[in-house]
């Protein structure tokens, strides 16, 4: 029964093939004294097919390169299309399992006087590649609400930090981390994770204010009209070092996930931005500038979440801006996120 799946299966992705080419198969894989090496040639002499028989291997090439190999393991016939196409077919009992990629073919029959039975499933992860490694989840994109903690681990901005009151709802964050490196710890479950993102933060004032660099202090500059809004956006490189724990034992796509640790940021451009109203219609000022942004900054991060989707929380220790040259303030952000 094995020969006869394997036949089929190898009629279905190599239908150009000539009628006699796949008789010359069969009788390689049905017949023991079928020569080891059976050559096709064309009228002209040329020889575009040659299929080799090697005791429990057989394999097909065409112009001298390999395109069907057919392996006999015990109950089991694997058979590779090129060099990274695998299908196995395997012969139990009282059934035959045809595995393609993460699909599963099983056709049951259990009594001769019925009709057999066929199933597909779908493989698990955890099935389908031997010595998985650990992978963790950094790679994706996040979206997230930022604001400021200061020293009384308060967002309410009072005396000379008001103008750095923000309006929480529109100071949102886009995360866009671009790639990632797992080591896992001999598990599936367990690991350290890596990479490199960009982080970019917009900061929408409460005030009819902005900010503004003067005498190398970042001082209120105070804004008067139909101010439409004003914000400060800032664009950080950023790296992580993660120690992430997944469970239960299933696969990856079901499991619920933590990870924790620490990220360092690299600041690669910042500006501040004013829509105002005029007589002419609507306007706006830009003003490209470092602001005493602290250019690098390190914090922690920890995040909760199950298959692809995760909660996280950014906190920076480091303070958004050099010290003594503007509030002490230290940025956070909570949000959502989705790994690719």
């Amino acid at each position: 029964m094995k020969k006869l799946y394997t036949i089929i299966v190898l009629f279905a992705f190599a239908t150009g093939i000539y009628a006699q080419e796949l008789d010359s198969l069969k009788r390689i894989m049905g017949k023991e004294d079928t020569p080891d090496e059976v050559i096709i040639e064309d009228d002209d002499g040329f020889t575009p097919l040659i299929i080799d028989d090697d005791e429990e291997e057989v394999t097909i090439r065409v112009l001298d390169k390999e395109v069907v190999k057919v392996i006999e393991d015990g109950d089991t016939t694997v058979v590779k299309l090129g060099e990274k196409g695998v299908i196995k077919v395997a012969d139990h009992r009282d059934s035959t399992s045809i595995k393609v990629g993460d699909k599963e073919i099983r056709i049951v029959k259990r009594d001769e006087d019925q009709d057999p039975e066929i199933n597909i499933y779908e493989l698990d992860e955890d099935k389908k590649i031997r010595n998985k490694k650990f992978r963790g989840h950094w790679a994706g994109i996040g979206w997230g609400l930022n604001n400021f903690l200061d020293d009384d681990m308060t967002i309410s901005r009072e005396g000379d930090d008001v103008f750095m009151d923000l309006n929480t709802g529109r100071s949102w964050a886009i995360d866009l981390n671009i790639a990632q490196y797992s080591l896992g710890f001999g598990t599936t479950h367990a690991g350290l994770v890596t990479g490199l993102g960009l982080e970019y933060n917009n900061y929408f004032f409460d005030r009819n204010n902005s900010i503004v660099e003067v005498d190398d202090m970042v001082v209120v500059d105070s804004l008067f009209g139909d101010v439409g809004k004003s914000k400060l956006t800032t664009l950080f490189l950023r790296v992580p070092l993660l120690f992430e724990v997944q469970f239960p034992n299933t696969v990856r796509a079901k499991r619920v996930f933590i990870s924790a640790g620490i990220v360092g940021g690299l600041k690669l451009a910042s500006h501040t931005k004013v829509v105002f109203k005029e007589e002419n219609g609507k306007n706006k000022d830009k003003n490209n500038d470092d602001f005493n942004i602290n250019p690098f900054r390190w914090g922690v991060t920890a995040c909760v979440g199950y298959g692809t989707a995760y909660l996280f929380a950014d906190y920076y220790m480091t303070p958004m801006f050099v010290a003594d040259k503007g509030p002490d303030l230290h940025p956070f952000t909570i949000g959502l996120a989705m790994t690719f």
